[in-house]
């Protein structure tokens, strides 16, 4: 066979593309019910998350249904969030052991049913960061109760 196809079909295998790397395992199994303490923001260390609802969903693939308790968001809002969205890159990413004991967490349906109603996504930043971005959020959050009276 002549020099010249050989180094061809050569460069031709050398620029094939590689098989794509097996997806990584996951880091922990997840299930509805589990309470996990997670890397906090400072000051928040005794925060947990709460795993209230796992569903898939076809263009988002598993959705975790989280609520969290004991961060400081301002005191117009107390110190939980009945409900975020996340992926399970959220929970590997936060997440460090499971949490023992009984905790006290909020109603989470209404925010499930309004999440569907407006079709939303989900996060995939960690916990602490989710957090972080939803007291920027709510910072400038006018309430019905900071609204004149006619």
């Amino acid at each position: 066979m002549p020099a010249i196809p050989l180094l061809l079909a050569a460069v031709l295998l050398a620029a094939a593309p590689a098989p794509a790397p097996a997806a990584p395992s996951p880091r922990h199994a997840y299930a509805e019910g589990q309470v996990w303490h997670y890397r906090t923001r400072p000051g928040e260390e005794g925060s947990v998350v709460a795993i209230r609802r796992v569903e898939a969903v076809p263009e988002l693939g598993p959705v975790f249904h989280v609520s969290v308790t004991g961060v400081k968001i301002g005191d117009r809002f107390g110190t939980m969030l009945p409900h975020l969205p996340v992926s399970r890159e959220t929970l590997d990413a936060s997440v460090t052991r499971r949490a023992k004991g009984t905790f006290d967490l909020p109603p989470f349906e209404d925010g499930i049913a309004e999440w569907r109603a407006v079709r939303g996504g989900v996060f995939t930043l960690d916990l602490a960061a989710i957090v972080g971005f939803v007291q920027t959020s709510l910072a400038g959050a006018v309430l019905p109760e900071d609204e004149p009276k006619p």
